[in-house]
């Protein structure tokens, strides 16, 4: 079965550099991997935003300058298109921003990469996050502005956290196909993560009308899986207290502050703590967790 994911990309062909200055401006596209394999190649009928992909050139690198004027190097992988296009996307964690094209080096063979090596895309770059103004990328992102939570309107962000990690063990991301849960896009978070569960068996079981569930609970080995391999950028958003907001269209939780790091059970903590091991720097004022949040045992019930 086809499994899409979302990434950033430059359109540009490190292998046939343009000239000196040109300016480079990042987008957001999905990827298809015709046959799950695993891998993005050429002889699967694997796509770039429905177009073959024709060559996979693994190791190419893209140096700019950034508008603060400082300079960035990536390394990623160019895929040529059939359409003629080539577009490059990093692997090695980080996030592409819009600068001018300085210098280049590319490879000479061309093979396949690992599914694995792409920006995740919720709570990491690529993430849609539902502003005031409209839909954002969480890169875009930046402290002090507005968010939209469900419960307390547009709220500013205090603190934003990220770090990259490889996507190993039980810090694996946990990966939701596009409408698993109602979600807009394929949508990747961190195991303990919590997503926001409605409905009849959440007020039957537990007398709320809303509850918290981790991700790794929700796993299903279909359309949620444990997604290993690779490296992964977690990105978390901090504001006064512990919110609600919508990524990829469907609510979830924002970090809990810091300082309220008690409020949290104790795989979370130590997730957390294990992601961020400063945590305390820059936090911001918070309390307990918004809803309710079940055990493993209990979410097994709302999957019944």
């Amino acid at each position: 079965m086809p499994v899409s994911y979302q990434d950033q990309f430059f359109t540009v062909d490190p292998g046939g550099a343009p000239p000196f200055g040109t300016p480079l401006t990042f987008q957001l596209v999905t990827f298809t991997d015709q046959d799950d394999d695993g891998l993005i190649g050429t002889n699967t009928g694997d796509t770039f935003n429905g177009t073959a992909i024709t060559n996979v050139w693994v190791g190419d690198t893209l140096t700019i300058r950034l508008p603060d004027n400082s300079v960035v190097t990536y390394t990623g992988v160019t895929f040529y298109l059939a359409s003629g296009n080539p577009v490059f996307t990093p692997t090695d964690g980080q996030v592409l921003q819009n600068g001018t094209f300085v210098s280049s080096t590319f490879v000479n063979t061309s093979t396949q990469t690992p599914v694995g090596n792409f920006g995740p895309t919720c709570f990491t770059p690529g993430t849609m996050i539902r502003a005031p103004g409209g839909l954002r990328a969480i890169e875009t992102l930046e402290i002090g502005e507005m968010v939209e939570t469900l419960d307390h309107g547009a709220q500013p962000i205090r603190q934003i956290l990220a770090d990259r990690f490889r996507a190993s063990g039980d810090v694996a991301p946990i990966r939701f196909a596009t409408g698993a849960i109602g979600n807009t896009a394929p949508l990747l978070v961190s195991p303990q993560h919590r997503i926001l569960v409605s409905g009849w068996r959440a007020e039957l079981y537990f007398g709320q009308d809303e509850v918290l569930v981790a991700a790794k609970h929700l796993v299903n080995g279909d359309t949620v899986r444990q997604v290993q391999g690779g490296m992964v950028t977690y990105v978390h958003l901090v504001f006064d207290r512990h919110e609600i907001i919508f990524g990829q269209g469907i609510p979830s939780e924002s970090c809990l502050p810091a300082h309220a790091l008690d409020a949290a059970g104790t795989a979370a903590q130590a997730e957390l703590l294990a992601l961020f091991p400063d945590p305390h720097a820059g936090s911001a004022d918070g309390g307990r967790a918004v809803r309710r949040v079940l055990r493993r045992a209990e979410a097994q019930m709302l999957a019944a």
